[in-house]
């Protein structure tokens, strides 16, 4: 799931197959959790962290994992499951005496709630770490969005691997992580801010001007209106001419199309 994240995050892995390796890893994790609680090692807990996917979302699988690999390392975890509005979730944190509050989100309307959470903790003035996760989150959206409402206690968390030592150092009060975190979320906006600085804008009334002018005339009805369906074709006919450089690249095969006489993507014997 380490290797997916950084896949998504880079832009090489779309949400669908993101979705689909999560339900793996969660059937690898369903089979993996005898064993990991047979081998889990005694001793006293660790923290408390409660999990929540928030307001409007009912996307869990990543928080799920997340919740077994940290029960798996001796956390006290507190799942709240979906669609969890602010008031429970800070309520049942205060409430249990969390150490820790993970909230997740799939679609970008979570994102918005995550922003509103971190500003009703900071508005309680609560002293409890925040972890963002989630496929739509991201560290910049977290250093310019969500940690200047809640400054220095939210922290964005990649995904499901790294979410144990994020735990342990911030229960174990590792002031040394928590400045390099603020440090780094300083340096993201900073550049989020130079970013923004080297556009350049143009009034509204400029980009008026430019509006697209058409000067042909009106494009003729279709001889034939609504969807056209070529049955009598077969696939043979029609394979010569198909584009296949769109798929490959989702698939991320090796090789190039097309090319000389002949795509050798498909003589490529990796492929």
């Amino acid at each position: 799931m380490g290797i997916v994240g950084d896949l998504f995050g880079s832009g090489k892995m779309f949400l669908p197959q993101v979705i689909k390796s999560a339900r793996v890893m969660k059937k690898a994790v369903g089979h993996l959790t005898p064993f990991l609680e047979a081998e889990k090692t005694t001793g006293s807990v660790k923290g408390t962290v409660l999990l929540a996917t928030v307001k409007g979302d009912v996307h869990d699988i990543g928080k799920n994992i997340v919740a077994v690999v940290l029960a798996c390392n001796n956390f006290k975890v507190i799942d709240l499951g979906v669609m969890c509005p602010l008031e429970k979730i800070l309520g049942t944190a205060i409430k249990e005496k969390c150490d820790i509050i993970g909230v997740s989100g799939l679609i970008t309307p979570s994102l918005r709630e995550m922003v509103n959470i971190a500003q009703e903790m900071s508005n309680r003035e609560l002293n409890i770490p925040l972890l963002i996760g989630g496929a739509t989150t991201s560290r910049k959206h977290t250093a310019v969005k969500i940690s200047p409402k809640y400054p220095d206690l939210s922290i964005y968390v990649p995904d499901a691997s790294r979410a144990v030592n994020v735990a342990t150092s911030l229960v174990n009060g590792d002031r040394t992580y928590l400045e390099d975190v603020r440090k780094l979320y300083e340096k993201v906006r900073s550049d989020h801010v130079k970013t923004l600085q080297r556009r350049e804008m143009v009034s509204l009334e400029y980009a008026r001007t430019k509006k697209f002018n058409r000067i042909s005339p009106v494009p003729p009805a279709p001889n034939t209106p609504g969807v056209t369906v070529f049955s009598s074709y077969s696939l043979s006919d029609v394979i010569d001419v198909i584009d296949w450089k769109p798929f490959f690249d989702v698939w991320q095969l090796r090789g190039r199309y097309p090319n000389r006489s002949y795509p050798k993507i498909f003589e490529d014997k990796t492929v």
